[in-house]
């Protein structure tokens, strides 16, 4: 029995992916593969993903731990129990599994003061069966790489990822590994590029954001990658929409002039704000062109102040998203160096 911790040092850093994509790959290799998140701090609908896409028969197991209020939940807690629960719920999920992919929380600091941090959840597993950790990190300042060896100091010799890599970073990541992070036992196995689908959203999660309801609704999958504000005159909207890729507008729902000109110019959503719906040549064009509409209640600038916040955080879903995480694994990371370090 192997585990493999895939911790972080920040929320939304690429967890999920990594674990999705890793564990795809094992089980093509023929491996029978499990999947733990001890703590959440969250509705879990990890799990409910994990299983689906893995093939895993979802148990409330897979997420033994789940808190919605954490202030009141640390004043109470009982950490040898909760330990206890998270051992009992283990033992159930790994049976018959060659190996499992333990989600960890927020960060590998998260859940300390209820004695279920991944530090601790690291130290808990290793009693059971060999555990190694892969820390996924995004590199948006220098300093990550201080952060990276602090995990390293309480956690113990690690494997790293770095997310999000945009290319002239590339190189000097390279010489970082080998002059800093290598000495100091953190074995660096992969460097994913950043990637425009896989920052983009699904027309449903923005939907559900931004809290708004269909006046036309998508037709299946459809990925949003960029968001433009229209509040421009028609004339000048269109070499403005034209030059975006798979974006949506948002603009106001008394806008029917820049509705038209969107919708001709390869808008594949429009937001409308302030309640307004939108003519009924508008709703019948969008139809034919295969054009959500999402109404919402906010104005423009609220709504996106809102979507602007939700670019950047967004989770790995549906089957394009999921297919192009595998494929940016599998060309990035040096999937075998993980499998021997865990003895697979």
């Amino acid at each position: 029995m192997r585990n493999l911790l895939v911790s972080s040092l920040e929320e939304y850093s690429g967890k999920s992916g990594i674990i999705l994509a890793l564990g795809l790959i094992m089980k093509e290799r023929g491996y029978e593969v499990g999947y733990f998140k001890p703590f959440s701090t969250r509705d879990d609908v990890d799990s409910e993903v994990m299983a689906e896409i893995l093939g895993i028969e979802l148990d409330n197991d897979m997420c033994p731990v789940r808190v919605e209020s954490y202030v009141d939940f640390m004043l109470s807690a009982d950490k040898e129990e909760l330990r206890k629960k998270v051992i009992d719920a283990y033992g159930r999920i790994s049976e018959g599994k060659d190996v499992v992919l333990v989600e960890g929380s927020m960060g590998f600091s998260a859940g300390e003061a209820i004695g279920l941090s991944d530090v601790e959840i690291v130290n808990l597993l290793s009693s059971k069966a060999l555990t190694k950790v892969l820390m996924v990190a995004r590199y948006n300042w220098d300093f990550t790489i201080d952060r990276l060896l602090s995990a390293r100091r309480v956690m113990g010799e690690m494997m790293a990822i770095f997310n999000q890599i945009t290319g002239y970073k590339r190189a000097y990541l390279k010489s970082i590994a080998s002059v800093v992070l290598q000495p100091a036992g953190i074995d660096l196995v992969g460097m994913l590029p950043k990637d425009a689908l896989l920052a983009g959203m699904d027309v449903e999660e923005i939907r559900e954001i931004l809290n708004g309801e269909y006046i036309v609704e998508p037709r299946g999958e459809l990925l949003i990658e960029q968001y433009l504000i229209g509040a421009m005159s028609p004339q000048f909207a269109v070499s403005y929409f034209r030059a975006a890729r798979n974006a949506a507008v948002i603009t106001g729902g008394d806008r029917s002039d820049l509705h038209t000109v969107a919708i001709d110019s390869g808008m594949k959503c429009l937001i409308l704000t302030g309640n307004l719906e939108p003519p009924k040549p508008v709703v019948g064009l969008a139809e034919e062109r295969g054009v959500p509409i999402i109404l919402v209640k906010e104005d423009t600038l609220t709504t996106a102040e809102r979507l602007g916040r939700a670019f950047g955080k967004v989770r790995i879903r549906g089957e394009k998203k999921i297919k192009r995480f595998k494929e940016l694994v599998e060309s990035y990371v040096d999937v075998d160096a993980i499998m021997r370090a865990i003895d697979l």
